[in-house]
């Protein structure tokens, strides 16, 4: 009965150690761009745990770096069913509408985003850059504000609210953005100074 007990053991042991190793393997895979075999690890893994948010979301993740972009969006909505409220699953469904030029859709989920945690900056910034995109100047300046307020060094959203400033002809409010963009080390941000504030 021991000997039987022991074997059990082993095998329970020996099954959650390679669900571990699984899902470990596909986060090294994904960290050196290996994508495919990130994709294999994970779907291993989820052959014995098919419920683990984490590890379908990360699979979603490494389809997106192959431009498998369906089969990426349905693992997001997939998280997105068992958690309602997952803000990567709401930003990168939302990501995946701004690569579209989907721009309100975009914004929809950056904003369900935001108000599932209003501290997050780069909600914050997506929801901006979707609302710049779509022409909803008031709105995306009130959340490039939003960004710059909750990191403030933020050099990304520096830059766009500076560009979105001189769209509006408020040249000092941009260059004084592009300025801090570029001293925070934004590399885009030197091209648009010299451009518009030199």
């Amino acid at each position: 009965m021991k000997k039987f007990s022991f074997i059990i053991l082993l095998g329970v042991l020996f099954a959650a150690c390679s669900e571990k190793d699984a899902a470990e393997i596909g986060d090294a895979h994904f960290k050196k761009g290996e994508y495919k075999k990130a994709v294999a690890a994970y779907t291993e893994f989820l052959s014995m745990k098919p419920a683990n948010e984490i590890a379908i979301y990360n699979r979603g993740r490494a389809y997106e770096e192959l431009g498998e972009y369906d089969k990426a969006l349905a693992d997001f909505k997939k998280v997105l069913e068992m958690n309602p409220k997952s803000e990567q699953a709401l930003l990168s469904i939302g990501k995946n509408y701004y690569r579209q030029e989907d721009y309100a859709n975009a914004a929809f989920q950056f904003e369900k985003a935001f108000e599932a945690n209003s501290q997050n900056a780069q909600a914050a910034l997506l929801l901006a850059r979707a609302n710049h995109k779509a022409g909803e100047v008031e709105k995306a300046m009130e959340f490039y504000n939003k960004a710059v307020s909750l990191k403030n060094n933020y050099g990304e959203a520096y830059m766009y609210r500076g560009a979105l400033n001189i769209f509006l002809n408020k040249m000092t409010s941009g260059c004084s953005d592009l300025k801090r963009a570029k001293n925070l080390g934004y590399e885009p941000a030197e091209a648009l100074y010299k451009e518009y504030c030199k």
